[in-house]
């Protein structure tokens, strides 16, 4: 026989605290061995990280999650040699600017915090600067304590590297890719144009490799843009997070060493790439924000502001193209008007609100019952349409019966007693090949309104 030792099953938001303590601590690690030999680091990567996911995921933001987060940043110091004394101090001024912009970032909409409003740069910024100042004054007291320098010299640097890492993280972070992303602007474009904006950019860090020269710093910038307009804000944002390490790396190797010594030149070259990546940002923020506008409008103008289907004309025009691509080629198409009940007493007796949630719920419910190619829109009122391209007469009387008894299942709505509203719907039904092969849209939808008159006509 074999004995093994259980190990206890922790519930999964502990794994989270504890996955977060992990990326903190590891976080820290890669600060840690960025510092010059006695101060601080170079590239301190931990506490925008850590803002930009509490942030991006509200639910982690508990007593627990700071707790492992705190753990984190102490546990990797000590492993690497600091006393506790100066481990609880740096990292207290740590935690303080990240608690000062996740109080002023989470006030904020989702919109915004998705990067998504051309105003979401300028948050981002105000949040970042108020975050640094407020590290940077708590930490600063350490330098004559612990690295022997003026307090100012530890200000100027904590406070430049936090902006610059804030600015240059937390939008990385935010808007890591959702399930419900839109496509890029040149999602579905021929090849060239999809790579080309990356192209630029490459183009343009190999000609400041061969320049040089003070103005390389700037080279990047019609590149950045362009991938700003062109691509995800995510990838976006990305590739001005990686351009702009590079950059401050390619600046600063030989010539700078971040230290007190050179402190002015240390501020300079990282408020520089802060507003080099800022550029970029906001172009991507205004970006999504337009592009999410155009959908919005596009959707309020072909689709029913009640029920979400498509609108009136935008299923004629539709259903149009699908019976001119199926009508003659295939088994045929199939057109439908349904028309809907009790919608008309529903608003009678219960007003507006309670006749739009129903119609709602027969719109869900019918949506639901047909097939991804199909068609479906609302007419007008109670009555609804619907395209089922590539079907027979039996097919299309099939579906027909499936979508009668969807609604009468599945479409429920409330008075304003809490009372339950059921509905049904009567169907009226022409396939293409009765009508003859040239009959358009609306001679089929003619023929069946006629068969929906027929329909509601005959005794249940």
């Amino acid at each position: 026989m074999h004995s093994s030792l259980a190990l206890p099953r922790l519930p999964a938001r502990h794994w989270l605290w504890l996955g977060l303590g992990g990326i903190v601590f590891a976080a820290c690690l890669v600060g840690i061995f960025a510092r010059p030999i006695g101060f601080l680091s170079a590239f301190w990567p931990a506490n925008a990280l850590l803002l930009g996911l509490l942030v991006r995921y509200p639910a982690l933001a508990r007593p627990a999650a700071w707790g492992a987060a705190a753990a984190g940043y102490v546990a990797a110091d000590l492993v690497t040699g600091s006393s506790w004394g100066m481990a609880l101090w740096l990292n207290g001024a740590n935690l303080l600017g990240v608690t000062v912009g996740w109080l002023i970032l989470r006030r904020l909409s989702e919109p915004v915090l998705r990067l998504r409003r051309t105003a979401s740069a300028g948050h981002l910024l105000l949040a970042a600067l108020a975050a640094s100042t407020a590290g940077a004054l708590a930490g600063s007291g350490a330098a004559p304590v612990y690295f022997n320098t003026p307090w100012t010299d530890l200000l100027s640097l904590w406070f430049s590297t936090e902006l610059m890492n804030y600015v240059l993280i937390v939008p990385v972070v935010l808007a890591l890719p959702r399930d419900d992303d839109p496509p890029s602007a040149v999602h579905g474009a021929p090849l060239f144009w999809r790579v080309a904006p990356l192209g630029s950019l490459l183009l343009a860090e190999a000609i400041r490799g061969v320049a040089g020269g003070p103005g390389v710093l700037a080279f990047a910038v019609p590149g950045l843009l362009w991938c700003a307009l062109s691509y995800s804000t995510f990838v976006a944002c990305l590739l001005s997070l990686v351009v702009c390490l590079w950059t401050m790396a390619g600046v600063a190797m030989g010539v700078l060493n971040f230290t007190p010594a050179h402190a002015s030149d240390v501020l300079s070259l990282r408020v520089g790439v802060t507003l080099l990546a800022l550029g970029p940002l906001a172009v991507a923020c205004a970006s999504a924000a337009r592009a999410e506008t155009l959908r919005a409008l596009d959707r309020s103008t072909h689709h029913d502001g009640v029920t979400g289907a498509l609108s009136r004309r935008a299923f004629l025009r539709h259903g149009q193209r699908l019976l001119a691509r199926y009508g003659r080629e295939t088994s045929g198409v199939a057109v439908l008007m349904l028309d809907a009940d009790p919608v008309q007493e529903v608003h009678a007796q219960h007003g507006a609100a309670t006749r739009d949630q129903l119609l709602v719920a027969i719109a869900q419910a019918l949506g639901t019952a047909l097939r991804p190619q199909d068609a479906f829109g609302r007419l007008g009122g109670e009555t609804f349409g619907a395209v089922l391209p590539d079907v027979s007469q039996a097919e299309a009387h099939a579906i027909a019966e499936h979508l009668r008894t969807a609604v009468a299942r599945h479409a429920v709505a409330h008075t304003p007693l809490g009372e339950p509203l059921r509905a049904t719907v009567s169907i009226g039904l022409v396939h293409s090949a009765s009508m003859g092969g040239e009959a358009d849209i609306d001679t089929l939808l003619l023929a069946a309104d006629a068969a929906l008159y027929r329909a509601r006509m005959e005794p249940s």
